[in-house]
Formats: structure tokens, sequence, C-alpha cells
């Protein structure tokens, strides 16, 4: 079991549900559980204003214009004082944002970074556990960001997410903040672990749940901006890939979702009759490593389709 993690599962889920509103209106949301919510504000996009004091000097015409140009296009705040000369005197202050975007992280690094996300110790057949090698992981979340803007800022989710390497790698990309689901405790157990290894990742939290209950949906409806996940295939429990897609599409207003190539046709038609739309984004080569006893071979590569769904 996960120490003080799965204890406090049930208390997060109502605190979450609680301060839904609140995060949905840029508002920051307080827990009292080990992490904090944070969302982005819009206010580090807000031109600063400037109140001059009651003795500021008038001002000709000329110099009212060339003082509301420097306001308008310069990254400092410019203040009006008189010289000895009666010349106007604009001294430059450095404008400090309250909240300044990280820096883009590149892709090599990102991919370096989760070289250090440890996988799965027994994997699950009946769950289709894989591990999403640190090269697909980053590849797949740096082009959802750097193409999309579905990443920074947002609140994201990872169904079905094993170890944890989607939700780290949202986090380091600058999610306002990012939950991992998962129906095994141990594979939780191991994000948890994983966690502690990226002092970064503050703003994280694992659920242990079932996402494609009934309740899951209904409970979570409209929370997040994105999800990103590598769902199970289908081939153990077929049609739960479709099910995770659909919880996926109530919860958030996109989904990026890895599926068999072999599969496009049918998710294609199973879109249109959810009134959504599909885009194939990539096709990859997915490397799945000798992790059972019925694999005859060192490791294969099975042709996938990274997938859009969106409103």
């Amino acid at each position: 079991m996960i120490p003080s993690r799965e204890l406090a599962n049930k208390k997060l889920l109502e605190e979450l549900e609680l301060n839904k509103k609140l995060m949905k209106q840029g508002g920051v949301a307080p827990l009292n559980s080990q992490n904090s919510l944070q969302t982005s504000s819009n206010s580090a996009n807000k031109k600063p204003t400037t109140n001059l004091p009651s003795d500021t000097p008038v001002l000709s015409a000329s110099q009212r214009i060339a003082l509301n140009a420097a306001l308008t296009q310069s990254n400092g705040f410019f203040i009006p004082q008189d010289s000895a000369f009666g010349n106007l005197i604009l001294p430059v202050l450095p404008r400090f944002d309250e909240k300044r975007n990280p820096v883009t992280m590149r892709l090599k690094t990102l991919e370096h970074a989760l070289q250090n996300v440890e996988g799965f110790d027994r994997p699950k057949i009946a769950l289709e556990q894989y591990t999403t090698t640190p090269h697909l992981t980053a590849s797949i979340l740096h082009s959802i960001h750097s193409t999309y803007d579905d990443i920074e800022g947002k609140i994201v989710a990872d169904l079905g997410c094993g170890c944890g390497i989607f939700s780290i790698g949202a986090q380091l990309l600058g999610s306002s903040f990012a939950i991992g689901f998962d129906i095994d405790p141990d594979a939780l157990e191991i994000f948890a672990t994983n966690l502690d290894d990226f002092d970064g990742c503050t703003n994280v939290e694992i659920v242990n749940c079932d996402v494609v209950t009934d309740g899951f949906s209904g409970r979570w409806s409209g929370f997040f901006d994105t999800v990103v996940m590598n769902p199970p295939f289908g081939t153990r429990k077929k049609g739960v890939d479709v099910q995770f897609v659909k919880a996926g599409l109530e919860i958030a207003h996109v989904v990026y979702s890895l599926h068999k190539t072999s599969t496009r046709d049918y998710f294609m038609k199973i879109s249109r009759e959810m009134n959504v739309q599909c885009k194939v984004l990539a096709k990859l080569r997915f490397d799945l490593p000798h992790s059972y006893k019925f694999h005859s071979q060192k490791s294969v590569d099975i042709d996938v389709d990274l997938l859009r769904f969106f409103r």
C-alpha cells in the first residue's frame, strides 16, 4: 500500500471537487494535502499601470505622447520627474510580472530527466502494463506543448498513469497541476517513489481508482484542461481502449491518447458517433520489451498512432 497518499485519496477527491469552480475561475484553491493546487492567472498578461504623484510636472503634448509610448512598449515602469534644467527625466525601473512563465524545457533535456523514472517491477498482463519509454514520452509531451499549448499552465490528467512518466513529464513542462489515476496500487507505489526523486514536481497527486467506472466521469466532469494517456490497447479486455477515451472526453477539453495503428479506422468511426473530432498527430513505433513469459522475442516494435480527440 502507498503510505499516507492512499489514505488521503478520499479526502483529496473531496477537496478537489469543492475547489473545482474556484480553479476554473483562475483562482488558487487551497488544499490540506502535501501539495497545493495552482492555476495560471491572466494577471501576468495585463499591462501594469503607473499612478503619478500629485506634484507630477505638466507635460507638453509631445512629452505625453513619448511617455505613453514608453509605458506601452517598454519592459519597465517610467516615472516622470523634473530636472534642474526643466527637462522631463524618465528613469527606468524593471517591470516584474506577478508570475513569470518558466523557460520551456528542451526536448533532449526533458528526455534526459525522464530517464530517472522507474518502470514496472512486475507488470500485470491483465492490465496490459507496458512502460512508455522516456524518448517516446518526451517526444509526445513536447510536441503537444509546442504545437497546441495544452501542457504549460494547464490542469492535466493522466489516465492509467502507471508509474507516472506522463504526469511527471507534464509537470516538468510547466503544467499548473497534474493528477495520475490508476487502478493498480503497486504501480502507484512506484509512482510515489518516482516523485520523491523530482524536487520540482510539487503539484502532482496520485489517485487510486478505476477510471472506467460510472462514478469517475461524473465526479471529474469538465475539471481538467488536458488528458494525456497511454491506455490499454484492448487486447485483453475488449473495448477498454474506447472506455478510456470516453472517460477522458468527459473530464477534459482535449484528449491525447496512444492506440494501435490497426485500430485507426475504428476510432475515426467511433469519434463521428460521439460527435467529436479525431486527428492523427503521428504514427510512432512503440518498443515492447520482453516483459512477460509468453514473449518469445527480446523486444518487438508495434505501430501506434498518437490521436488527438477534441470537440
